[in-house]
């Protein structure tokens, strides 16, 4: 019996954590940016260049400030198994990533920066007895990352840039375990068991990035973001009924575990054209490597090794891409309006699709304002529409793993978001 549970249990878990990676990728780090749909490598003009195109800070002399947040609140169903037309829904839950950049020119050539952000975070929670509780309940993850940069203008037509960064990393994971115990010639159902996962590490990357402006009215920017390769580490426990026999609690998952994770390499392309004075257009293509995603290999240290420790899943995720454009119209010395539209290629496939991340294509419309309470202080609002691809699946490769006999992630994922994002901007 002991045996048998274990062997249940740690499938569980191991199945629990795949969601670390993919659309939990955050590219909204700056309100005007965001209003824009996300399109700045060829303009990077303001403190968050830092970010999107660090080669952008050399158009930025003196001393520049920015601070701000974005509110993400996601709304997601699940209809299913099939055949079954069950509709379960996310917790209504929100998130506010914060960022903050700072630049200072050191002459008229040689420039720094420092930004803080959050490029990978969110999470789901279903209901505590909802359909798919035993594959899970609860995800949270949480990226910190501090990047100094520093750029170099070689002319007034080329700008190069290079930092390195900082990432912490902390995750939270839940799930329901079915418990079942052989009696004679009968199995009895235990209350079932709360399994929770806790990890964090810090871990290290680079960035670089190029700024060409062959005209004034006229910017090519090139920005690269490199892997980040983490060694979670972490504890597993699992929260039982007090009427659970002392045998099968031993048998539960627990103690530390180990699991590593790399993040994708982020390649953007982009350009902007200022048609006159007051009207300028962007336009970016993001790369992102989620290929560096191949499997998943997780260690129990506690337990001894055998054939399912560590355990090893093909997750074979796909390389994916964000097309983006967008506008600034200057209305006065005051405000400025903007616009946007983006388009985000999943990198899931359908068989690897699973209630801990109902991701698809989506869609994006942006729409914001800056406003200049003096030539020295603005503040800039963005809001986004997130609208996912309705996805149906039936080739799912993924279960719920209940007994007797698990069932298979075949049905219908609806998703959508609203995006809020302000930033204060302050410049000496």
């Amino acid at each position: 019996m002991k045996k048998i549970i274990l062997s249940i249990a740690v499938s569980m878990l191991f199945l629990s954590i795949r969601l670390q990676a993919s659309g939990f990728q955050i590219n909204e780090h700056n309100a005007r940016v965001m209003a824009m749909g996300g399109a700045f490598a060829g303009l990077a003009n303001d403190p968050s260049a830092v970010y999107y195109n660090p080669a952008g800070i050399t158009q930025l002399f003196g001393t520049h400030f920015s601070l701000g947040a974005t509110y993400i609140s996601p709304t997601s169903t699940f209809t299913g198994p099939a055949p079954s037309t069950t509709e379960s829904k996310l917790k209504k839950k929100f998130f506010t990533p914060a960022n903050f950049y700072f630049t200072q020119s050191l002459g008229s050539n040689f420039f720094v920066g420092f930004g803080f952000n959050d490029p990978f975070g969110l999470g789901t929670e279903w209901e505590d007895d909802w359909v798919g509780r035993y594959r899970t309940t609860k995800t949270e993850i949480k990226t910190y990352n501090f990047s100094p940069v520093v750029a170099y203008k070689i002319s007034d037509m080329l700008s190069v840039s290079a930092g390195f960064t900082v990432s912490y990393a902390d995750v939270l994971i839940g799930r329901k375990l079915q418990l079942l115990v052989p009696v004679g010639q009968t199995v009895v159902q235990l209350p079932d068991a709360n399994l929770e996962l806790k990890g964090h590490n810090t871990a290290f990357g680079y960035t670089a990035g190029l700024l060409f402006k062959p005209m004034d009215n006229l910017g090519l920017g090139v920005a690269f973001h490199s892997q980040i390769k983490y060694d979670m580490k972490g504890d597993a426990t699992t929260t039982v009924s007090p009427t659970t026999p002392a045998a099968v609690v031993a048998a539960l998952p627990k103690g530390s575990i180990t699991a590593p994770l790399t993040t994708p390499a982020v390649l953007t392309i982009g350009g902007s054209y200022k048609v006159f004075s007051s009207l300028l257009f962007n336009a970016d293509y993001q790369y992102n490597g989620w290929s560096s995603y191949d499997k998943l290999e997780v260690n129990f240290n506690d337990l001894p090794k055998s054939s399912t420790n560590p355990s090893v899943s093909v997750r074979d995720y796909k390389n994916s891409y964000i097309l983006r454009a967008g506008s600034e119209y200057i209305l006065n010395d005051q405000v400025a309006l903007r616009g946007g539209i983006l388009f985000d290629k999943n990198p899931i496939k359908d068989e690897k699709l699973d209630p801990t991340l109902p991701d698809a294509d989506r869609w994006a419309f942006n729409i914001g304002f800056g406003y200049k309470f003096t030539p020295n202080f603005s503040v800039d609002v963005a809001y986004m529409y997130l609208l996912f691809k309705d996805r149906t699946i039936d080739t799912s490769e993924e279960f719920i793993p209940i007994r007797p006999i698990p069932q298979r992630l075949n049905g219908t994922y609806k998703s959508s978001a609203n995006l809020f994002g302000v930033n204060l901007s302050y410049s000496l």
